[in-house]
Protein backbone atom coordinates (compact mmCIF):
# COMPACT_ATOMS: atom_id res chain seq x y z
CA UNK A 1 0.00 0.00 0.00
CA UNK A 2 1.30 3.20 -0.70
CA UNK A 3 0.85 6.33 0.51
CA UNK A 4 2.51 9.75 2.11
CA UNK A 5 6.09 9.67 3.82
CA UNK A 6 4.84 10.95 7.32
CA UNK A 7 3.29 7.94 9.33
CA UNK A 8 0.99 9.25 12.21
CA UNK A 9 -1.41 7.16 14.41
CA UNK A 10 -3.79 9.85 13.35
CA UNK A 11 -4.57 8.13 10.56
CA UNK A 12 -5.38 5.09 12.40
CA UNK A 13 -8.26 6.80 14.01
CA UNK A 14 -10.67 6.57 11.26
CA UNK A 15 -10.24 3.28 10.34
CA UNK A 16 -10.98 1.35 13.94
CA UNK A 17 -14.39 0.74 13.27
CA UNK A 18 -13.61 -1.35 10.50
CA UNK A 19 -13.19 -5.38 10.64
CA UNK A 20 -9.69 -6.88 10.92
CA UNK A 21 -10.64 -10.15 12.33
CA UNK A 22 -10.89 -11.88 9.00
CA UNK A 23 -8.20 -12.12 6.13
CA UNK A 24 -11.02 -10.57 3.79
CA UNK A 25 -11.56 -7.72 6.19
CA UNK A 26 -7.58 -7.15 7.07
CA UNK A 27 -7.19 -6.94 3.43
CA UNK A 28 -10.03 -4.53 3.04
CA UNK A 29 -8.55 -2.02 6.07
CA UNK A 30 -5.23 -2.27 4.59
CA UNK A 31 -6.23 -1.02 0.78
CA UNK A 32 -9.30 1.30 1.66
CA UNK A 33 -9.50 4.93 2.61
CA UNK A 34 -12.09 6.78 3.90
CA UNK A 35 -13.54 7.89 0.58
CA UNK A 36 -13.50 4.41 -0.74
CA UNK A 37 -14.71 3.16 2.43
CA UNK A 38 -17.82 5.77 1.75
CA UNK A 39 -18.01 5.01 -1.98
CA UNK A 40 -18.88 1.00 -0.94
CA UNK A 41 -22.01 1.83 1.58
CA UNK A 42 -23.44 4.99 -1.12
CA UNK A 43 -26.53 4.27 -2.75
CA UNK A 44 -25.90 3.68 -6.84
CA UNK A 45 -25.10 7.12 -8.35
CA UNK A 46 -27.27 8.21 -11.17
CA UNK A 47 -26.24 8.67 -15.20
CA UNK A 48 -25.99 12.59 -14.83
CA UNK A 49 -23.89 11.99 -11.41
CA UNK A 50 -21.32 9.37 -13.45
CA UNK A 51 -20.82 12.23 -16.29
CA UNK A 52 -20.26 14.90 -13.24
CA UNK A 53 -17.95 12.54 -11.84
CA UNK A 54 -15.93 11.49 -15.17
CA UNK A 55 -15.58 15.40 -15.99
CA UNK A 56 -13.67 15.52 -12.34
CA UNK A 57 -9.86 16.16 -13.49
CA UNK A 58 -7.53 13.06 -11.24
CA UNK A 59 -5.54 15.98 -9.68
CA UNK A 60 -8.75 17.09 -8.31
CA UNK A 61 -9.07 14.09 -6.01
CA UNK A 62 -7.38 14.02 -2.47
CA UNK A 63 -4.80 11.94 -1.99
CA UNK A 64 -5.00 8.69 -0.38
CA UNK A 65 -3.95 8.94 3.28
CA UNK A 66 -1.79 6.29 4.39
CA UNK A 67 -3.00 4.10 7.15
CA UNK A 68 -0.55 3.58 10.03
CA UNK A 69 1.07 -0.05 10.91
CA UNK A 70 -2.43 -3.14 11.97
CA UNK A 71 -0.37 -4.27 15.24
CA UNK A 72 2.74 -3.96 16.83
CA UNK A 73 4.08 -6.44 15.04
CA UNK A 74 3.38 -4.77 11.90
CA UNK A 75 5.21 -1.65 13.46
CA UNK A 76 8.37 -3.76 13.89
CA UNK A 77 8.47 -5.70 10.63
CA UNK A 78 8.90 -2.13 9.05
CA UNK A 79 11.29 -0.82 10.91
CA UNK A 80 9.56 1.76 12.76
CA UNK A 81 11.45 0.66 16.10
CA UNK A 82 14.92 2.17 15.96
CA UNK A 83 15.51 2.67 19.78
CA UNK A 84 15.35 0.52 22.89
CA UNK A 85 11.35 -0.08 23.28
CA UNK A 86 9.29 -2.81 25.27
CA UNK A 87 5.50 -4.33 25.05
CA UNK A 88 4.27 -5.63 27.89
CA UNK A 89 1.66 -8.45 27.15
CA UNK A 90 -1.33 -9.53 28.87
CA UNK A 91 0.26 -11.70 31.54
CA UNK A 92 2.43 -9.16 32.63
CA UNK A 93 5.63 -10.10 30.52
CA UNK A 94 7.67 -8.13 29.02
CA UNK A 95 9.44 -7.71 25.29
CA UNK A 96 12.32 -5.53 25.17
CA UNK A 97 14.31 -4.94 21.92
CA UNK A 98 17.84 -3.51 21.89
CA UNK A 99 18.53 -2.18 18.50
CA UNK A 100 21.53 -0.77 19.28
CA UNK A 101 23.02 -4.27 20.34
CA UNK A 102 20.92 -5.90 17.58
CA UNK A 103 18.67 -7.86 20.13
CA UNK A 104 15.95 -8.70 22.29
CA UNK A 105 14.96 -10.11 25.47
CA UNK A 106 12.24 -12.61 26.57
CA UNK A 107 11.09 -14.89 29.63
CA UNK A 108 11.03 -17.27 26.45
CA UNK A 109 13.19 -18.45 23.56
CA UNK A 110 10.62 -19.70 21.71
CA UNK A 111 8.37 -17.51 19.65
CA UNK A 112 5.12 -18.44 19.99
CA UNK A 113 4.24 -16.79 23.45
CA UNK A 114 5.30 -13.66 21.48
CA UNK A 115 2.28 -13.84 19.78
CA UNK A 116 -0.18 -11.83 22.24
CA UNK A 117 1.90 -9.21 22.64
CA UNK A 118 3.15 -8.24 19.12
CA UNK A 119 -0.97 -8.75 18.21
CA UNK A 120 -1.48 -5.28 20.46
CA UNK A 121 -1.78 -1.98 18.73
CA UNK A 122 0.96 -0.46 17.67
CA UNK A 123 0.96 2.59 20.03
CA UNK A 124 1.68 0.25 22.98
CA UNK A 125 5.05 0.31 22.40
CA UNK A 126 6.54 2.33 25.28
CA UNK A 127 10.58 3.55 25.06
CA UNK A 128 12.82 2.20 27.03
CA UNK A 129 15.52 3.64 29.57
CA UNK A 130 18.71 2.91 31.07
CA UNK A 131 17.77 1.67 33.84
CA UNK A 132 14.90 -0.68 32.58
CA UNK A 133 17.13 -1.70 29.51
CA UNK A 134 19.73 -2.99 32.10
CA UNK A 135 17.49 -5.07 33.94
CA UNK A 136 16.20 -6.83 30.94
CA UNK A 137 19.60 -7.39 29.91
CA UNK A 138 20.32 -9.08 33.17
CA UNK A 139 16.87 -10.97 33.35
CA UNK A 140 17.20 -12.51 30.08
CA UNK A 141 19.51 -13.97 27.69
CA UNK A 142 20.19 -11.45 24.70
CA UNK A 143 18.24 -13.00 21.77
CA UNK A 144 18.61 -11.79 17.92
CA UNK A 145 17.11 -9.03 16.79
CA UNK A 146 16.81 -10.50 12.94
CA UNK A 147 14.67 -13.72 14.89
CA UNK A 148 12.12 -11.40 16.29
CA UNK A 149 11.95 -9.59 13.17
CA UNK A 150 11.41 -12.64 11.05
CA UNK A 151 8.07 -13.73 13.69
CA UNK A 152 7.20 -10.37 13.46
CA UNK A 153 6.55 -9.97 9.70
CA UNK A 154 4.92 -13.72 9.84
CA UNK A 155 2.70 -13.17 12.03
CA UNK A 156 1.20 -9.18 11.30
CA UNK A 157 -1.40 -9.39 8.27
CA UNK A 158 -1.89 -13.23 8.45
CA UNK A 159 -2.55 -14.38 4.52
CA UNK A 160 -1.54 -10.40 3.30
CA UNK A 161 1.31 -9.98 1.56
CA UNK A 162 2.96 -7.05 3.48
CA UNK A 163 2.39 -3.59 2.02
CA UNK A 164 5.99 -2.94 1.12
CA UNK A 165 6.00 -6.38 -1.29
CA UNK A 166 4.26 -6.92 -4.84
CA UNK A 167 1.93 -10.06 -5.79
CA UNK A 168 3.54 -9.67 -9.23
CA UNK A 169 7.02 -9.10 -8.31
CA UNK A 170 9.80 -12.06 -8.26
CA UNK A 171 11.46 -12.94 -5.15
CA UNK A 172 13.72 -14.91 -4.11
CA UNK A 173 15.96 -15.77 -0.82
CA UNK A 174 19.17 -13.84 -0.24
CA UNK A 175 20.53 -17.17 1.72
CA UNK A 176 19.61 -20.57 3.55
CA UNK A 177 17.90 -19.11 6.83
CA UNK A 178 17.67 -21.46 9.68
CA UNK A 179 14.43 -23.07 9.66
CA UNK A 180 12.44 -22.38 13.16
CA UNK A 181 11.50 -25.58 14.68
CA UNK A 182 8.66 -24.47 15.59
CA UNK A 183 7.67 -24.25 11.77
CA UNK A 184 9.28 -26.97 10.50
CA UNK A 185 6.51 -26.71 7.18
CA UNK A 186 8.31 -23.49 5.98
CA UNK A 187 11.66 -25.80 5.00
CA UNK A 188 9.70 -26.72 1.73
CA UNK A 189 8.73 -22.89 0.95
CA UNK A 190 12.67 -21.78 1.72
CA UNK A 191 13.97 -24.26 -0.62
CA UNK A 192 11.58 -23.09 -3.44
CA UNK A 193 12.87 -19.84 -2.70
CA UNK A 194 16.34 -20.87 -3.52
CA UNK A 195 15.67 -21.32 -6.61
CA UNK A 196 15.25 -18.88 -9.26
CA UNK A 197 13.26 -15.65 -8.45
CA UNK A 198 9.05 -16.60 -8.87
CA UNK A 199 5.58 -14.83 -7.57
CA UNK A 200 4.38 -15.60 -4.42
CA UNK A 201 1.82 -17.96 -7.02
CA UNK A 202 4.49 -20.19 -8.52
CA UNK A 203 6.30 -20.56 -5.02
CA UNK A 204 3.35 -21.69 -3.72
CA UNK A 205 2.89 -24.07 -7.08
CA UNK A 206 6.13 -25.35 -6.63
CA UNK A 207 6.29 -25.44 -3.03
CA UNK A 208 2.82 -27.02 -2.30
CA UNK A 209 2.36 -24.90 0.61
CA UNK A 210 -1.43 -22.57 0.89
CA UNK A 211 -1.03 -19.31 -0.61
CA UNK A 212 -1.34 -17.76 2.39
CA UNK A 213 1.34 -20.07 4.26
CA UNK A 214 3.83 -18.66 1.47
CA UNK A 215 2.82 -15.04 1.94
CA UNK A 216 3.42 -15.27 5.93
CA UNK A 217 6.52 -16.97 5.24
CA UNK A 218 7.75 -13.98 2.38
CA UNK A 219 6.33 -11.23 4.74
CA UNK A 220 9.32 -12.76 7.78
CA UNK A 221 11.89 -13.27 5.22
CA UNK A 222 11.49 -9.45 4.04
CA UNK A 223 11.28 -8.46 7.99
CA UNK A 224 14.30 -9.82 8.26
CA UNK A 225 15.85 -8.87 5.13
CA UNK A 226 16.56 -12.42 3.78
CA UNK A 227 14.16 -11.03 0.51
CA UNK A 228 15.28 -9.93 -2.98
CA UNK A 229 13.43 -9.06 -5.25
CA UNK A 230 14.27 -9.42 -9.14
CA UNK A 231 13.94 -5.93 -9.68
CA UNK A 232 15.45 -4.65 -6.83
CA UNK A 233 12.26 -2.09 -6.18
CA UNK A 234 10.55 -3.00 -2.91
CA UNK A 235 14.29 -3.63 -0.66
CA UNK A 236 16.69 -1.23 -2.40
CA UNK A 237 18.52 1.14 -0.30
CA UNK A 238 16.35 4.55 -0.88
CA UNK A 239 13.08 2.05 0.23
CA UNK A 240 15.23 1.14 3.23
CA UNK A 241 16.02 4.77 4.61
CA UNK A 242 12.80 6.07 3.74
CA UNK A 243 11.42 3.40 5.86
CA UNK A 244 13.79 4.37 8.84
CA UNK A 245 13.13 7.97 8.36
CA UNK A 246 9.34 7.61 8.29
CA UNK A 247 9.43 5.08 11.42
CA UNK A 248 11.49 7.18 13.59
CA UNK A 249 8.96 9.77 13.24
CA UNK A 250 6.28 7.79 14.22
CA UNK A 251 8.17 6.35 17.41
CA UNK A 252 9.06 9.91 18.12
CA UNK A 253 4.85 10.56 18.06
CA UNK A 254 4.47 7.83 20.42
CA UNK A 255 6.96 9.47 23.06
CA UNK A 256 4.25 12.01 23.24
CA UNK A 257 1.77 12.10 26.15
CA UNK A 258 -1.81 11.75 24.49
CA UNK A 259 -2.89 15.09 25.34
CA UNK A 260 -0.03 16.18 23.24
CA UNK A 261 -0.87 14.58 20.06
Amino acid sequence: MQGRDDMTLDSEQGFASRPRTTAAGLEAWLSATPSESADATAPPASEHAKVQEAAVAPAARPEPEFVGPVNAAEALALGMATSARKLTGPDGAELVIDPERGAYHFESTALKPLLAILQQPAKQWEPVFSEGLANARANHPAQPLERLLWFAGLVATPGILGRKLDRSERYRLTGWPETEREYPKHFRIAKALLKEPATVDDIAATSGMPYEEVVDYINASHAAGRLEAESGAPADAGTQASSTSRGSRLMARLNKPLFAR
